[in-house]
């Protein structure tokens, strides 16, 4: 362990714990009615809250180990770190394993879920990372660097599209896309990805109806929504908040499309109640935060002088913010409902515990500059 370390980026930290406390509020106004009226969560209205509140202690009990962790282990441990990944994405086949809406997925703790798929992305970003620093320029040889990285790549590509879980998979191979490039991928080579996945992507869509059904449906909801299927009603429903909050929204906690018209409002659909509630005033600024929020671990990502740094940096960023345009982009209409959770605010206990664990990642390459700028005050100190 090292003796002396940086402090960490307090910015980013005070950030980090708006946005989560942010989400506990939506959680809270979204989903009160759902879990009042339906006995499944004991008919208590506080049944979402009160475990998204605890996952988010458990979130920044991580997100502290990790900023206090060595920067130099991430480094060193990014084979390990994988390996560990990939392996827990195997325990949904387990008797762990549990099947929810319609994908086997999830792994059963007790009383509470864990969504391996979750963890893989980050275990995926700090493995390419590892390998593209320790390559070097051998990385943009084709045989010794880009191969293994693409086929670890495709291999948890491929384990996740398998349980299925489409969102995840396409989230998972974008960022790794984003890395490989960042870390000196010619383009050509990334088209010995690109061109493979989206065969595998238009065959996994093929083969499953209800993703062709998704893609009709965002190009016409109205056609599928007022016939009763789930797909074009969730979206229709979901323009229905967005129409009602109008610019400066109905006020917070008086949503009325949450009284069981939309579905899934404390995750998939959290945005819609934000819209409805908050309205375009208030998205506006959550969105110019959350943007703020992305921009601050660019600037330590960019501050940070080691390879390995910068491109954990720019793998949690794209995670994040692909996550989050998909997400938006889906209830708004803009692009098909893939069913991901907005980062930070979404209820769910896997998306926020992998997204305070990587802000402890990034911090803890913050304290790493931190010194490094210290190191080099002294010197030019001494030098004079």
């Amino acid at each position: 362990m090292e003796k002396s370390r940086g402090m960490p980026d307090f910015l980013l930290l005070f950030m980090t714990l708006a946005l989560v406390g942010f989400g506990i509020i939506m959680v809270f106004s979204a989903s009160y009615i759902l879990a009042y009226y339906d006995p499944d969560y004991n008919n208590d209205s506080l049944y979402f809250v009160k475990r998204q509140a605890m996952w988010a202690l458990c979130g920044l009990i991580a997100m502290l180990i990790a900023m206090n962790v060595p920067y130099s282990f991430y480094k060193q441990s990014f084979p390990l770190i994988a390996f560990l990944a990939f392996l827990i994405l195997f325990l949904v086949y387990t008797p762990l394993g549990k099947e929810l809406n319609g994908a086997r997925s999830w792994i059963g703790l007790g009383p509470f879920t864990l969504q391996p798929a979750e963890f893989s992305k980050l275990g995926l970003i700090i493995y390419l990372a590892g390998l593209i620093a320790k390559k070097g320029d051998r990385f943009r040889l084709w045989k010794n660097g880009l191969v293994p990285a693409l086929v670890v790549t495709g291999t948890f590509f491929l384990a996740i599209a398998g349980q299925p879980d489409f969102g995840t998979g396409v989230i998972l191979l974008m960022t790794a896309v984003v890395v490989i490039f960042s870390g000196g991928a010619h383009l050509k080579h990334l088209m010995a990805l690109c061109i493979p996945a989206l065969a595998a992507l238009t065959i996994l869509v093929m083969l499953a109806p209800y993703r062709i059904r998704r893609i009709t449906t965002f190009l016409n909801p109205w056609n599928d929504g007022m016939n009763g299927l789930d797909e074009g009603y969730h979206l229709i429903q979901s323009f229905y908040a967005m129409a009602n909050g109008g610019v400066g929204g109905v006020g917070f906690g008086k949503s009325i499309q949450k009284y069981l018209y939309l579905p899934y409002p404390q995750t998939d659909f959290i945005f819609s109640v934000m819209a409805e509630e908050l309205g375009f005033i208030g998205c506006a600024m959550f969105l110019l935060f959350f943007i703020l929020f992305l921009w601050r671990i660019i600037y330590i990502t960019t501050e940070c002088k080691d390879t390995f740094g910068n491109l954990v940096g720019i793998g949690i960023v794209s995670m994040v913010s692909i996550q989050a345009i998909i997400n938006i982009g889906g209830v708004t209409g803009s692009i098909p409902i893939t069913g991901v959770p907005l980062p930070f605010v979404s209820y769910g206990g896997s998306s926020l515990l992998v997204c305070m664990l990587s802000m402890g990642i990034i911090l803890s390459i913050s304290r790493e500059t931190h010194k490094q700028g210290l190191r080099s005050r002294q010197q030019d100190r001494l030098n004079v």
